[in-house]
């Protein structure tokens, strides 16, 4: 009679298939779509990969966390389908005749419950391409969708893995038809031609922006790899609250500067602007993308510039995220008090906040409930040890725009500190405050006074 195994011992060579886990790569079965056969292509330099999406959004029954090593699987596959479209890479600065940032932007996933469910996946990535200078000629996206299986009990792990396979396969796909139908490569060492006044009405010119000292990006300084930064700027929002001028693009410049003059790798900046910086993109970042990736001994800058608002029952303060009303400040904003209950849990060395906004609800960057009366002071949160805050101005005042210079005044002069004091930010404080209240005081009548608050 035949001896009969165990039961168990059959499930196992089933068990330890279903556990290994699918890596997350792009590894190309078919040609190209398109390829880039125009002789005299620039030598491309891959030279800034960043990640914003975190861990991305699931959308499931039971939690999910997908680690995924974004950064390096971007990197090898943007080099693997440019170099099969034609395009000639390098890897040397001094070489290179165009320069090309890729940021995954977004990943999502989304399954039901059950044994062997589908998996929907998608990712959304921005690229810019820059001359050798580091001038900015253009701007494209790639969007993909792909599907997986969830394994045993509706486990999606894998499924998610293998749907985020298939919708970098299907963005990359789209890759070469892009780059064939825009040719971005004409505009490297093109002047950017003016646009003829007379070709549009006057109602649909925008005002130009103007440009300044602090626009010309500064020397690059070493790199700092154990530095993170959350940068907000929120300009237009959602629900017709008053423009919070150049908000947006202080925030960009910012971040240019946080790797410039901090150090600062671009993988370890996010960047969240206008209809990006939602209260879910604040939650995201803030509470999940942020101690996701601190540890101890680690430095971090938070900035923010957009509309400040109070709670006029409470006296307390609240950003203002893109999809945030001033009538229902505490369900749509998000609290600073929040913001520094958070930061707090972080193992951070240090952490600096720097915030080009106001919170009286008496204008400049603030808005307030219809009908609400500005407040006169507002509570001061207790600050935990590692926190310093860098404030435009003091409780009851207004932030103001520097409209001569295209930026925000607090802003303007904040960059030109990291600009002359590199980063010491105590010395940048120290150069920022008199100019800020001086030029708010000729230029604006108003008074305009920066804040350092240093926790204990």
């Amino acid at each position: 009679m035949r001896r009969m195994l165990p039961a168990f011992s059959l499930l196992i060579p089933f068990f330890a298939v279903g556990c290994a886990n699918v890596p997350v790569r792009y590894d190309p079965k078919t040609p190209p779509a398109a390829r880039l056969v125009e002789a005299g292509l620039p030598k491309l330099l891959l030279e800034d990969v960043g990640d914003q999406s975190g861990m991305g959004e699931m959308h499931g029954p039971i939690p999910a966390a997908v680690s995924v090593a974004w950064t390096q699987v971007l990197q090898d596959a943007l080099t693997t389908e440019l170099t099969r479209l034609g395009w000639p890479m390098t890897q040397s600065k001094n070489f290179a005749q165009a320069r090309l940032k890729a940021t995954l932007v977004k990943t999502e996933a989304e399954w039901n419950a059950g044994f062997g469910v589908r998996v929907t996946g998608k990712m959304r990535i921005s690229l810019l391409l820059k001359d050798p200078s580091g001038r900015e000629v253009w701007e494209g996206e790639l969007r993909g969708t792909g599907l997986g299986t969830a394994g045993g009990g509706g486990v999606p792990d894998n499924g998610i893995r293998e749907s985020w396979n298939a919708a970098l396969a299907e963005a990359l796909s789209r890759l070469g038809t892009l780059l064939e139908s825009e040719r971005p490569w004409l505009q490297i060492g093109k002047v950017p031609a003016a646009v003829p006044v007379a070709l549009a009405p006057v109602a649909a010119r925008a005002p130009a922006v103007p440009t300044s000292d602090v626009d010309v990006l500064p020397a690059v300084a070493a790199l700092r790899p154990r530095s993170f930064a959350v940068v907000i700027g929120i300009e237009r929002y959602r629900e017709k609250l008053p423009n919070a001028d150049f908000a947006a693009g202080d925030a960009k410049l910012t971040a240019e500067y946080l790797k410039r003059v901090l150090g600062m790798p671009g993988e370890n900046i996010a960047l969240l602007t206008d209809d990006h910086a939602a209260k879910g993109d604040f939650e995201k970042y803030l509470e999940r993308w942020l101690p996701n990736r601190v540890h101890a001994g680690d430095e971090v800058f938070i900035y923010y510039s957009g509309h400040g608002a109070p709670n006029p029952a409470k006296g307390d303060a609240y950003m203002v995220p893109y999809d945030g009303d001033p009538t229902y400040i505490e369900q749509t904003g998000y609290s600073v008090k929040r913001l520094y209950d958070q930061l707090a849990k972080l193992p951070a060395k240090q952490v600096y906040v720097a915030m080009d906004s106001c919170f009286s609800g008496a204008g400049g960057r603030s808005v307030i409930a219809q009908g609400a009366r500005p407040l006169v002071s507002l509570v001061q949160n207790e600050l935990p040890a590692n926190i310093t805050v860098l404030a435009a101005s003091a409780g009851d005042q207004i932030s103001n725009s520097y409209q001569e210079k295209g930026h925000g005044l607090f802003t303007y002069f904040l960059l030109k500190g990291l600009r002359e004091k590199g980063p010491d930010m105590r010395a940048v404080y120290d150069y920022l405050k008199p100019e800020v209240s001086r030029v708010a005081r000729e230029q604006y009548n108003a008074d305009q006074d920066p804040q350092w608050r240093q926790g204990r």
